[in-house]
């Protein structure tokens, strides 16, 4: 069983639960299941421990983790708007920084396996959470900051973080803003920053990749 858990790449795990937030958002803001949320969250804190791997960030990060997960189930289970802001913020601050290790250990590779293919995507992946935590943040303490959702979104957690979900994506990806649009003065700037993000990353990690692909099959 051990042999077998070793041979599964160390993103996997991460990668699954970036997916099924992604996914199944839009339909849990439907339901208003905001436990469910809760422990799709906590599946990507547990899967980040395990893809950040030893090392010097290795308990750092990982009494990060539990403050996170702390943190975010005081707020679920007291349902104080107080720790809401907080529980965000800190959610921000941990995707923050797993995604620098993940992206550290993606640059410090001299090959290109399948691990470090699925670690790309997690990395672009854990940056369109972490705008999506902000939005959030930004619509609660600024209601009216986006335009397109409905009034009293800021209320319903599941609903808010379906929406920012949506718009994160498409701001990251530069589809084009639709039926939500930022208007407010940090709002606008924030989005137009994960745009820039979005396609810088993708230009440099994709001529890292085939860079290493290419040094590799010389090498052969």
């Amino acid at each position: 069983m051990l042999t077998l858990l070793r041979q599964v790449p160390r993103n996997a795990a991460l990668l699954v639960f970036l997916l099924a937030l992604i996914v199944l958002s839009p339909a849990i803001g439907v339901t208003g299941s905001g436990y469910l949320i809760e422990l799709i969250f906590d599946g990507i804190l547990i899967a980040g421990v395990y893809s950040v791997g030893p090392g010097k960030h290795r308990w750092p990060f990982l009494l990060l983790t539990v403050a996170t997960l702390s943190v975010r189930w005081g707020e679920q289970l007291s349902g104080a708007p107080q720790l809401d802001a907080g529980a965000l913020s800190i959610t921000v601050v941990w995707l923050i920084y797993a995604d620098s290790i993940i992206i550290a250990h993606l640059f410090n590779r001299r090959d290109v396996t399948v691990d470090t293919i699925l670690g790309a995507i997690v990395a672009y992946l854990l940056v369109a959470v972490a705008f999506t935590l902000v939005f959030e943040l930004i619509e609660i303490q600024k209601p009216g900051s986006f335009s397109g959702i409905a009034d009293g979104a800021a209320l319903d957690r599941s609903e808010l973080t379906s929406s920012m979900m949506y718009l994160s994506l498409v701001c990251i990806t530069t589809m084009g803003f639709g039926d939500i649009v930022p208007i407010s003065e940090i709002a606008r700037p924030l989005a137009v920053l994960e745009g820039v993000f979005g396609q810088l990353y993708l230009a440099v990690m994709i001529a890292r990749l085939v860079g290493l692909h290419i040094s590799g099959t010389r090498d052969d």
